[in-house]
């Protein structure tokens, strides 16, 4: 059951990296025009100069944008960082890797994605709301899933010859049997891993729709999967113990992968929402 992880719902910066994402904070002297033909010069947005390095300018007004660019941490030394940045940067010119035409189409797209972002945290985030009530809604839409708990017994492995062997074991759950896992275990081809009560709603977080099923239907002493726990690692589990919980008494930890999973829900439905309305405005007759 540890593959029952908590789903994290992140809303991913459009940005194509901490390097080129950085290029967007940074000034260029000069009145040279970027690909897409805008001008980026230091004289036309009057910037508060902290210092010049090279061909490249450090504002104040950087620092404070600096502090929002994805894998830039604000308790860093945030101009130190720039400062870094552009003495790379004046070693790529020198070396010609500002004319490579690779790298000025990925500059181009790190300076699209900037307004991507900012364009997707100010206006798309605010719509992808959820109310709380939606998660009891699902909890007990579900309550035969939601009102179980599941103890297993968990046998991970490597190689998928062992399966129907490992099964017989765990299924007999002899003394004979226990010791011929345990001389597995120390050869190292398995590893055993009791798993303490698991929510069974869970588990559609988790596992896809087939393994899932198996694992609804399962009872006291069956052994389910094996599962594809990781690339190449797979699983079987014996189950333990079920017990019935209440509803009522259900922990913040489960809610909260619940609520996380409708949030996600709605993100999608408000991207592929805009999505629809922006291909036509802008990729169909637009033109």
């Amino acid at each position: 059951m540890n593959r029952l992880t908590v789903v994290v719902v992140a809303i991913v910066s459009l940005a194509t990296g901490i390097f080129l994402g950085s290029l967007g904070l940074m000034y260029f002297t000069g009145k040279g025009k970027a690909e897409g033909g805008e001008t980026s010069s230091a004289k036309e947005v009057k910037l508060d100069t902290l210092e010049v390095v090279g061909d490249v300018v450090i504002a104040k007004e950087d620092l404070q944008a600096a502090s929002k660019v994805p894998g830039l941490n604000p308790q860093q030394d945030l101009r130190q960082s720039l400062r870094k940045i552009a003495l790379f940067y004046n070693a790529a010119k020198e070396k010609g890797i500002t004319s490579d035409p690779q790298a000025r189409r990925m500059a181009y797209w790190a300076d699209k994605s900037v307004y991507a972002d900012l364009f997707y945290q100010r206006y798309v985030v605010p719509l992808i709301k959820l109310d709380t009530s939606k998660v009891n809604e699902f909890i007990n839409a579900h309550k035969d899933e939601f009102s179980k708990e599941i103890a297993m017994l968990m046998v991970v492995y490597q190689d998928p010859s062992l399966t129907d062997t490992l099964r017989k074991l765990l299924k007999d759950g002899s003394y004979a049997a226990n010791l011929m896992l345990e001389e597995f275990a120390k050869a190292g081809k398995i590893n055993v891993q009791p798993s303490p009560y698991q929510n069974l709603g869970l588990g559609r977080f988790a596992m896809d729709e087939k393994e899932y099923e198996s694992l609804k239907k399962a009872k006291v002493g069956d052994v389910v999967g094996p599962f594809q726990v990781a690339p190449g690692t797979y699983a079987l589990a014996k189950i333990v113990d079920i017990k019935r919980v209440s509803l009522k008494k259900l922990g913040p930890d489960v809610k909260g992968v619940v609520y996380q999973y409708l949030l996600e829900q709605r993100r999608k439905e408000v991207e592929d929402s805009l999505v629809k309305v922006f291909e036509r405005k802008y990729a169909g007759g637009g033109k």
